[in-house]
């Protein structure tokens, strides 16, 4: 069975909602939509996760009032860049949704290589952040966040791996 784009965009969004993966596999095949259509479903799954994630990342982080004034605008700068990021992942998915059935080694290879440079990218956003949060937290609180970005990350990309087919 052919996964359309809309199929593995929603179940992207849905794991990104932390959804368990056995919801999503029970969810039956949703009829096609527009574009801006797919846009405006994009943008408000966005927001929730990111309102979700941000009340996790509150309850995990234990900041003062200094600290959380400092913290939350750097914080939604870092998630603004990471999204940027994430956008690359989901068109990526969407490409080879469209080319499941026909996908040639050409494309497989240009995929793995955009998927290496998201990966890269993903990281070189970190990379960058981490002396800026360091800047205005003490260390053990960084790595903390850190540690709690990248668990939240680990459980939505397992999810999201879960659901996506291997190349034939």
């Amino acid at each position: 069975m052919k996964p359309s784009a809309r199929s593995l965009v929603l179940v992207t969004l849905a794991v990104m909602l932390l959804v368990p993966a056995m919801a999503v596999a029970q969810t039956p095949a949703p009829a096609p939509v527009k574009d801006d259509d797919m846009t405006s479903e994009l943008e408000l799954t966005r927001a929730a996760v990111q309102v979700r994630r941000q009340a996790l990342v509150t309850a995990l982080m234990d900041l003062d009032g200094k600290e959380a004034e400092a913290f939350w605008p750097l914080y939604r700068e870092y998630r603004h860049e990471m999204a940027k990021v994430g956008d690359r992942l989901v068109k990526l998915i969407m490409d080879y949704s469209e080319a499941y059935d026909t996908l040639t080694d050409q494309q497989a290879s240009r995929m793995l290589e955009e998927y290496l440079s998201v990966e890269k990218a993903r990281n070189a956003v970190k990379t960058e952040f981490v002396p800026r949060f360091g800047k205005i937290l003490p260390s053990r609180k960084v790595a903390r966040f850190f540690q709690a970005d990248h668990k939240l990350d680990v459980v939505m990309q397992s999810q999201l791996s879960a659901s996506i087919p291997l190349v034939r």
